[in-house]
């Protein structure tokens, strides 16, 4: 009975303040990009992004909004965010956590409140995967430019048909001509004999 309680009920060990190089008091208000390569607390209030090879203290009054890379994390405060810890992530039962949690060790205390989704794979997805889906989409286009040409090859099919129709409309033209001449001659063959008979007629 005795080890069962003592595994219902799990305690994060309390590191001393005096241990940690830097510290970011209560009355402190940041925003921005933090980086650092030694442990680090913060108590007061800080937005934007944390990015750190160390542990990142996060104390009981403290607010963080940020995306939190480190490899330690440990809370005792709210922080709202994803949280990537390389190493661990703790939870202390004072600790609100409003995000998604990717890390191979999760240790959590009772009374600590946790909205978001846990990942204890490994690193998550990172965002040089993304160019991946657009290359996939990018051949996509390659059909349009296939059909561009067909429309293209049909302009000198219609070009010929135009010539066609052109030499049809001068072998119409003679027919009519021919009948001219034809109508010409036989209008002064009657009239020849007419005026030689009228030399005898006189």
């Amino acid at each position: 009975m005795d080890r069962l309680n003592s595994m219902a009920e799990v305690r994060i060990k309390d590191i001393d303040e005096q241990e940690i190089d830097t510290i970011l008091a209560e009355d402190i208000d940041f925003e921005g990009h933090l980086t650092f390569k030694k442990p680090l607390m913060i108590k007061g209030k800080f937005k934007g992004e944390i990015k750190s090879t160390s542990t990142l203290h996060i104390g009981e009054k403290a607010f963080v909004e940020a995306t939190t890379e480190a490899a330690i994390v440990s809370s005792k405060g709210t922080h709202k965010g994803d949280i990537v810890g390389h190493s661990r992530v703790e939870l202390f039962s004072t600790a609100q956590v409003e995000g998604d949690i990717s890390t191979p060790d999760f240790v959590v205390e009772s009374g600590c409140k946790f909205n978001g989704f846990c990942n204890m794979g490994g690193v998550p997805r990172k965002p040089s995967q993304q160019p991946a889906a657009a290359q996939q989409s990018a051949p996509r286009p390659a059909p349009q430019a296939a059909i561009q040409p067909a429309p293209q090859a049909a302009a000198p099919h219609a070009a010929p048909q135009q010539h066609q129709g052109s030499p049809q409309a001068p072998q119409a033209s003679p027919p009519p001509q021919n009948q001219q001449h034809n109508q010409q001659q036989s209008q002064q063959k009657p009239g020849a004999p007419s005026t030689g008979s009228g030399g005898p007629q006189k």
